[in-house]
């Protein structure tokens, strides 16, 4: 009984790891969603924009690498001001993180 309650703990401390990753995130829907929101940034935007995207489907088979250095690096950006994402779900079938990265 003991360690079921320890899986349980466990099973729900990953599925809401994900919550403390952004400072806002919208309502999702569970049909099919597109959504921006901001993952940090200041009052300046900046010039140039990089984008890096990661993808999964059925939850089971995921790819990509969507971090800030690789979204700097595509948009050649040196001095990063600002990072929005950007998530897509469609049934829950197909899902898409894409972080989208802003500066000089």
């Amino acid at each position: 009984m003991r360690m079921l309650r320890v899986l349980v703990v466990l099973v729900v401390t990953v599925a809401v790891a994900g919550c403390a990753m952004a400072p806002v995130i919208p309502p999702r829907g569970a049909f099919y969603n597109d959504q921006k929101a901001p993952m940090f940034g200041g009052r300046e935007t900046g010039t140039k924009q990089g984008q890096a995207s990661a993808a999964a489907v059925l939850g089971m088979v995921g790819w990509g690498d969507c971090s800030i250095d690789a979204a700097a690096r595509a948009g050649a950006i040196g001095q990063i001001k600002h990072v929005d994402y950007r998530f897509v779900n469609i049934l829950g079938v197909y899902q898409e993180f894409t972080t989208i990265v802003k500066g000089e």
